[in-house]
């Protein structure tokens, strides 16, 4: 079956992953250029030894190689690090929201077949270990792909890192049509715009709203001031990954408790009791925080 079109809208269900609808791209580092891998059965011309793999996830109506340009920039420069783009920007194209929303379940399955196949193909990878950071519809992307990793070779991901994980067509209390903690080992989550275009709800181990949760003060002139907010996990997440300072935030037992002021208290205020948020989140820590930032970067406040 091929995909079906709504004018320049695609709707991506049961048509097969390789017919270049979603490609993946490698940097490493040392090529000023990327490589495309092959869909099916990609393989790296690496020893890849102890190489960590970082899978980025665009989201809707983004550029899949600049819509990253900081996140990818910054773990580049660990040798030690290869980033490897899903760019599924043909299946999440302006003026196609629903539709969008809807190849996101597609848009994993094949993310989780490509990762199958390098598995299979290359001697010292291993699917299950990937960190993958999805921005916005890309979490949920993300979240599928899992799933999907999880059914085939009975193991999920690692690690998730979730970016203001979208809201539109994903306000349902099913959780295997979103993200959330059952998604990976450890499932990380920054709000940005919750309510909006991102999610309120929490839905991870550790979930950090920013600023609040919902407006960033480097958006307090931007002219769609959600959209703002809403692309500022990116930065937050990019920032984090080479701060010497360092994002932290207090916990608070809900966001409710948060907003009539009850979590303000002397105990949170410990440096001992602060949780520190994006790359470097630790894992054997589960709740919901609170952190705040700079107006302008370097936004991280220690």
């Amino acid at each position: 079956m091929k995909e079906i079109e709504f004018g320049p809208c695609y709707l991506s269900i049961l048509e097969p992953c390789s017919n270049n609808s979603i490609q993946f791209y490698l940097y490493d580092g040392n090529s000023s250029k990327p490589i495309l891998l092959d869909n099916h059965a990609p393989i790296l011309p690496y020893d890849l030894g102890s190489i960590k793999f970082k899978i980025i996830i665009h989201g809707y109506a983004q550029n899949d190689l600049n819509g990253f340009k900081l996140i990818r920039k910054a773990y580049l420069k660990h040798e030690d690090t290869m980033v490897i783009i899903v760019d599924w920007s043909r299946l999440s194209r302006l003026p196609c929201y629903p539709q969008a929303a809807i190849n996101t379940k597609k848009a994993g399955e094949c993310t989780a077949q490509f990762l199958i196949g390098m598995e299979q193909n290359n001697e010292g990878f291993k699917a299950a270990n990937v960190h993958v950071i999805g921005f916005s519809l890309g979490a949920h992307v993300a979240s599928f792909a899992s799933n999907a990793v999880e059914k085939a070779l009975g193991e999920k991901f690692s690690r998730i890192s979730g970016l203001d994980p979208a809201l539109p067509f994903f306000a349902t209390a099913r959780h295997h049509w979103k993200l959330d903690s059952t998604d990976a080992n450890f499932v990380d989550v920054i709000h940005t715009n919750a309510g909006v275009y991102g999610k309120l709800e929490s839905c991870g181990h550790l979930d950090f709203y920013v600023n609040n949760g919902q407006y960033q003060p480097a958006c307090q002139k931007a002219k769609n001031e959600n959209l703002c907010s809403h692309i500022m996990a990116l930065d937050y997440f990019a920032e984090s990954i080479n701060s010497r300072v360092g994002f932290y935030g207090y916990h608070c037992d809900s966001y409710f408790q948060y907003v009539f002021g009850w979590c303000k208290n002397e105990k949170s205020k410990l440096i001992e009791n602060r949780i520190k948020m994006g790359e470097h989140c630790e894992q054997n820590k589960e709740g919901i925080v609170f952190v705040n930032t700079h107006k302008k970067a370097p936004y991280a406040m220690g």
